[in-house]
C-alpha cells in the first residue's frame, strides 16, 4: 500500500472531484455565524443546507469541499470519548462531494468507488459497502459498480445505521456506507468486531447519503422532484488506512502533537492508556485553534462554554502529565504547521489564537488550584458519611459558587472512586435557570410561516430587490399571497420591491403596502427560494386573499432606513479603523445594523485601551468630514477578491458579488444599503467596548440623529456638572478631579479615625489575643460593622513590629464577612494568611482568597464564631513554619 500525507489525501480529492465537473467550495467556518440552530458546523452539508431544502440558489449543481467540523455539544457530543478511543476526536476534517438535483446513486457510487480504489489504490478486498435494508437499487448498483464486493461484502442495515433525516419533516434518505477492515490483528472475534459494531477492526470511511424523499409528517413520504446527494469521508481515517496505522493519532495530522507534548511534559508517549492526556491536548488543541481562528470565543454559556470546557479539559491532563505551566498554547504553532497551508486563517490569527488560550489556561491554574482543595475536602465529608456519591446540590455549589465546571469534578471524581449525582445537579441547575427566567416574558413571532405555507408560495421567479439608495417607494404588483396565522395576518410576495430582508447583519425594513382597498403594514421581510416574503397585517380593509396582479405601492420606513444606511456605512469606516489602530488581524465575528446603533465583533485578545478607542473615533470622523463617495461595483467574485476587497468570514457569496467602498480607505463585499457620501453620517460615537467572551469584544456605536441626541446629552451633563462646581464648562475635569482628591482626603483620614476608634491609636484595646507558638493570633468578632472601621482594624494589625496574625469577622452590608490581615514579621516567618485563612473558609463553603499578608471574603452562616476561631487555632499549628 502505497504511504500518502494527509495533505496529499485532500488535494487528490479535491482534484478528482474537480476533473468530474464539481466546483470547490471552501470550508464554512466552524462558528456557524448564520444558522442558530448549531452549536458548531459538524458535517459538510451543514453550509448547502439552505441548498438542499431550496431555499437559496445557486450557480452550480455539483460541489465538493474539506469541511472543518467541531463534534462538542449537543446531539453530536464526541467530547468525553476522546483520547480513549482510536477514532474519536472533538475537531475533524470532512471530505465532502455533493449533487443538487444533478446526479443520484449511480454515479455517487462510482465516483466513490473509482476514488478509493483507482485514485488511492485501495485494496479491494479489504472493503465493504453497505445499503439501507429496503434500498434494492443501491444494492444492485454496488454489485455492478464493483463486482468485487458480490461475496457477500454488501451488508443491509436498518434506518439507525443507513438512514438520514435533516429532522422530524424534510429531506430524508437512505445511505451506503464504505468500511474498512483494518487488519485481523486488531480482532478475530467475528461476529462482535463486525460492520457497525463499534471496534477497531472494521473502520466506516465514507457516508453516502441519498436525499431521496421529503417526509412530510405522520410518516408520509413523498418523492422529492430533484433527489440530491450528500457524502462525508474522514480524512483522519482515511489518513490511518494509507499510513497504514492502527489509529488516527498515529497519523502525520497527530503525531507531531503528541510528540511534542511529549517533549513539553518530559513524559513519554505511549499509544495505549497511558497516553491518553497527550492524545487529549493534541486533539483539543485543533477544535481550539479552528474554532478561535473562524471568531469564536470563550465564554460561560453556549458554545463559548463549550470551548472554554475543552480548553480545561486540555489544560488538566497537561497537569495530569505533572506540567503546571500553560502548555496547550505551546501546540498552537504545529497545529498551524500541519493544517495551516489549506487553511491559511490559521497562520493569519496566530498571535490571537495563542493569546486568548495562555490566558485562559493562566486563569484555569488558578482556579484548578482551588478546586482540587475544594473536591478534596468534599470527597473526605462523602467518603466519612459512608457514601460513595457526590450529592448534586454540592456539585453544583462548586460549579454556581465557585466556577468549577462539573466534568472537571466528574473526573476527579472518578480518580477518586466516587459517583456523581448527576439528577440532582440537573435538578438544581434547572432550579436556577427557572429563576433566571422568572418575570422574563417570550412573544411568539406572528410573522412566523409554516414549511407548508412557504411551500403554498410556489415560487417561480425571484423577487426583484430595487436597489436605488433613495428608492422608499415603487409602484409594483403582487405575485402570490398568503394568510400566514391570526385573523388579519397576511405574507405578500412582490414582483418588485424596496424592503431590504435581512442579511449580513444588516435589520429588514418595515413600512407599508398599500392597494386600492387595504393597507399592510408590514413588520417583517424574509427570502426563501429568492422570493421575498412580506409579512404583516392588515390596518386597514381586511382579505382572506390578494389575487395575482395586484397593483400596489410598496413604501419602506425612510427615516428609518436613512438611520440604518448611516449605521452600516459607519460600520464599515469602524472595521477599517480598527485595522489599522489595532492591527490586521482583526476581523468582524459578528455584526448587527439597525436604526438605533451599531454593534460590532472582533475577535482580539485584550480590551482596547482609552487611546485606542478615541483614536479609531477620531479616523472614523475625519473620513465623515472628507465627504468621501461611497462607490458601488458588481463583479465576478475572484476579480473582487483580487482587488482587495474584504470578504467577511463565514458569509456566502455567489459567483458575482457587490464591492462597496469608501476610496481607498475602506472597501468590502457588502449586499447591505449603504449612504451615497460618507457625509451623509454626520457624525459616529463609540458607546460600547467591552468582552462577550474570552478572544471576541464587541464595540457599539451611534451615528446620525442618534450621535446628535447623545452629543446634547453629554454637553447638559457637563454644563450642570460646571454648575454645581462653580467652573466654566471647559474647566469641568480639573474641577472634579480636584474634589475627588479632597474626597479621597478626607476617606482616608476618616477610615484613620476609624481604625484608631478600635485599636486605641496603636495601643490593642479591641481583639482577643493568644498565643501559638511563635506568634500572636489576634480575633475579633465586631458584629454590625462598616467596611472602613472592620478594614481600619485589619490594617492597623499589619503594621504591627511583632508577629501577628489577625482575624476580623463582621456584618458588612447584611452580609457575613471576614478580613484577615498578616504582620511584616509574620510573612518573613513564613505565614500566609491568603492560603491559611482563604483556605480554611472555603473549606468551610465559604469564599475567600487572598496573598501573604492580606484575605477576605465571605462566610458561611451556618459557622459559629467558636468553631471557627477553634479550626483556625489548628490551621495556624499546622502551618507553623
Amino acid at each position: 500500500m502505497v504511504i500518502i500525507k494527509s495533505t496529499d489525501i485532500r488535494n487528490s480529492f479535491i482534484d478528482f472531484f474537480k476533473a468530474n465537473d464539481h466546483v470547490h467550495q471552501p470550508s464554512a467556518p466552524v462558528i456557524p455565524l448564520d444558522d442558530p440552530t448549531l452549536l458548531f458546523v459538524n458535517a459538510g452539508m451543514n453550509q448547502f443546507k439552505d441548498v438542499f431544502t431550496g431555499s437559496r440558489k445557486v450557480s452550480y449543481a455539483r460541489a465538493v469541499s474539506s469541511q472543518k467540523c467541531i463534534r462538542a455539544g449537543g446531539k453530536h457530543n464526541d467530547l468525553e470519548n476522546v483520547g480513549r478511543t482510536s477514532r474519536h476526536h472533538t475537531f475533524f476534517e470532512m471530505l465532502g462531494n455533493f449533487s443538487f438535483g444533478d446526479y443520484f446513486k449511480e454515479e455517487a457510487i462510482v465516483y466513490a468507488w473509482e476514488w478509493f480504489t483507482k485514485v488511492l489504490k485501495l485494496p479491494t478486498d479489504k472493503l465493504y459497502a453497505t445499503v439501507y435494508n429496503d434500498d434494492d437499487q443501491a444494492f444492485e448498483l454496488w454489485e455492478k459498480v464493483a463486482p468485487e464486493l458480490k461475496n457477500g461484502r454488501i451488508l443491509r442495515f436498518g434506518k439507525e445505521d443507513n438512514y438520514w433525516s435533516m429532522g422530524n419533516t424534510g429531506p430524508c434518505g437512505p445511505c451506503s456506507e464504505i468500511h474498512f477492515d483494518m487488519g485481523e490483528h486488531l480482532s478475530k472475534d467475528i461476529p462482535k468486531a463486525w460492520i457497525n459494531n463499534e471496534n477497531d477492526r472494521f473502520i466506516e470511511l465514507w457516508n453516502l447519503v441519498f436525499m431521496q424523499y421529503d417526509q412530510v409528517g405522520d410518516g408520509k413520504l413523498e418523492d422529492l422532484p430533484k433527489p440530491s446527494v450528500d457524502t462525508g469521508a474522514g480524512l483522519e481515517r482515511i489518513a490511518a488506512v494509507m499510513q497504514g496505522v492502527d489509529t488516527n493519532y498515529e497519523t502525520d495530522l497527530f503525531t507531531p502533537l503528541t510528540a511534542l507534548a511529549a517533549d513539553i511534559t518530559g513524559v513519554k508517549y505511549e499509544t495505549g492508556p497511558k497516553g491518553v492526556s497527550h492524545r487529549v491536548m493534541a486533539d483539543h488543541v485543533r477544535a481550539l485553534a479552528f474554532a478561535l481562528a473562524d471568531g469564536g470565543g470563550l465564554s460561560n454559556e453556549g458554545r463559548g462554554y463549550v470551548l472554554r470546557r475543552i480548553l480545561r479539559r486540555a489544560a488538566r491532563h497537561g497537569r495530569k502529565l505533572g506540567y503546571k505551566e500553560p502548555i496547550i498554547c505551546k501546540l498552537v504553532p504545529t497545529v498551524i504547521e500541519i493544517m495551516g497551508g489549506h487553511f491559511t486563517e490559521l497562520g493569519e490569527k496566530q498571535k490571537h489564537i495563542e493569546a486568548v488560550i495562555r490566558s485562559e489556561e493562566e486563569r484555569f491554574g488558578e482556579l484548578l488550584d482551588t478546586g482540587l482543595e475544594l473536591f478534596s475536602t468534599l470527597s473526605k465529608k462523602v467518603k466519612a458519611t459512608g457514601s460513595d456519591t457526590i450529592p448534586g446540590e454540592d456539585i453544583f455549589k462548586l460549579y454556581d459558587t465557585f466556577g468549577f465546571p462539573a466534568d472537571m469534578t466528574a473526573l476527579m471524581a472518578e480518580e477518586a472512586g466516587l459517583k456523581m449525582d448527576m439528577d440532582g445537579f440537573k435538578a438544581a441547575m434547572s432550579r436556577q435557570q427557572e429563576q433566571s427566567r422568572a418575570g422574563a416574558g417570550f412573544e411568539p413571532i406572528s410573522t412566523q410561516l409554516t414549511k407548508d405555507q412557504l411551500d403554498a408560495f410556489n415560487i417561480e421567479e425571484p423577487t426583484e430587490f430595487v436597489r436605488g439608495e433613495n428608492s422608499f417607494e415603487l409602484e409594483t404588483e403582487v405575485e402570490h399571497s398568503v394568510v400566514s396565522g391570526a385573523p388579519g395576518e397576511i405574507a405578500v410576495v412582490l414582483k418588485r420591491t424596496p424592503f431590504y430582508v435581512e442579511s449580513g447583519g444588516q435589520i429588514g425594513d418595515v413600512g407599508l403596502i398599500e392597494g386600492g382597498n387595504f393597507k399592510i403594514d408590514v413588520k417583517r421581510v424574509r427570502e426563501y427560494q429568492g422570493a421575498y416574503i412580506h409579512s404583516g397585517e392588515f390596518v386597514s380593509s381586511h382579505t382572506d386573499h390578494i389575487e395575482k396582479g395586484t397593483p400596489v405601492t410598496a413604501r419602506i420606513d425612510k427615516n428609518r432606513r436613512l438611520d440604518i444606511m448611516r449605521n452600516h456605512t459607519a460600520t464599515h469606516l469602524l472595521h477599517a479603523a480598527l485595522r489599522q489602530v489595532v492591527g490586521d488581524h482583526v476581523k468582524q465575528s459578528g455584526s448587527l445594523v439597525d436604526d438605533q446603533r451599531l454593534r460590532f465583533d472582533f475577535a482580539h485578545f485584550k480590551a482596547l485601551t482609552p487611546e485606542e478607542i478615541a483614536e479609531i473615533e477620531k479616523i472614523v470622523n475625519e473620513k465623515i468630514l472628507e465627504a468621501i463617495p461611497m462607490v458601488t461595483k458588481e463583479m465576478p467574485a475572484e476579480e473582487a477578491m483580487k482587488s482587495g476587497a474584504m470578504a467577511l468570514f463565514g458569509e456566502k457569496y455567489g459567483d458575482t458579488v457587490r464591492v462597496v467602498s469608501a476610496g481607498d480607505f475602506s472597501s468590502e463585499l457588502c449586499g447591505g444599503t449603504h449612504v451615497t457620501n460618507t457625509a451623509e453620517i454626520g457624525s459616529c460615537l463609540i458607546t460600547v467596548e467591552a468582552a462577550i467572551a474570552s478572544g471576541v469584544r464587541r464595540i457599539e456605536a451611534v451615528t446620525g440623529r442618534e450621535a446628535a441626541l447623545l452629543s446634547r446629552s453629554n454637553k447638559t451633563v457637563v454644563d450642570e456638572i460646571g454648575t454645581l462646581l462653580n467652573v466654566p464648562a471647559d474647566q469641568v475635569i480639573e474641577a472634579v478631579r480636584r474634589t475627588a482628591s479632597g474626597l479621597n482626603d478626607l476617606q482616608k483620614e476618616n477610615k484613620k479615625l476609624k481604625a484608631e476608634r478600635f485599636s486605641g491609636g496603636g495601643v490593642q484595646t479591641v481583639g482577643n489575643a493568644e498565643k501559638i507558638g511563635a506568634v500572636e493570633f489576634l480575633h475579633n468578632d465586631f458584629g454590625e460593622i462598616d467596611q472602613d472601621s472592620i478594614s481600619g482594624w485589619s490594617d492597623n494589625q499589619k503594621g504591627m513590629g511583632t508577629p501577628v496574625l489577625a482575624l476580623a469577622i463582621g456584618i458588612i452590608g447584611g452580609k457575613r464577612a471576614f478580613i484577615a490581615s498578616a504582620s511584616k514579621p509574620a510573612t518573613e516567618a513564613g505565614y500566609d494568611v491568603g492560603r491559611l485563612f482563604g483556605g480554611l473558609i472555603r473549606e468551610l463553603g465559604g469564599r475567600g482568597g487572598g496573598k501573604a499578608n492580606f484575605a477576605r471574603g465571605s462566610l458561611p452562616d451556618d459557622i459559629s464564631y467558636d468553631d471557627l476561631i477553634e479550626k483556625s487555632r489548628m490551621k495556624i499549628k499546622e502551618c507553623q513554619p
